[in-house]
């Protein structure tokens, strides 16, 4: 089960997802879990993508959350990467990341 510290992070997660049409997110969060390397992959992706939607959001002073993107964004890598983590699918998380 995926924990997140804050319900913001799950908000933030759930409104990304929508707001870049990736249903498959939303179904990965909606179970609330990552059954295989391949859903591993598309969390791991679609962090990023919602790290740059989030900070186009910013520059057009339009992010929905107080303490801003990059706080939050922060939040829910650990979250998100401690999960991963969890299920031994760390190494999908940082290949994805190092290419950023």
């Amino acid at each position: 089960m995926i924990i997140f510290k804050y319900p913001e992070e799950r908000d933030i997660v759930f409104y990304y997802a929508g707001k870049l049409a990736d249903h498959q997110i939303a179904a990965i969060f909606a179970n609330e879990v990552v059954i295989d390397e391949s859903a591993a992959l598309h969390v791991s992706e679609f962090f990023w993508k919602m790290v740059d939607s989030s900070i186009a959001c910013t520059k057009e002073k339009n992010y929905p959350w107080g303490d801003g993107a990059e706080f939050w964004n922060e939040k829910i890598l650990n979250s998100l990467s401690g999960y991963l983590d969890r299920l031994g699918f760390i190494d999908v998380w940082d290949s994805v990341m190092d290419k950023q």
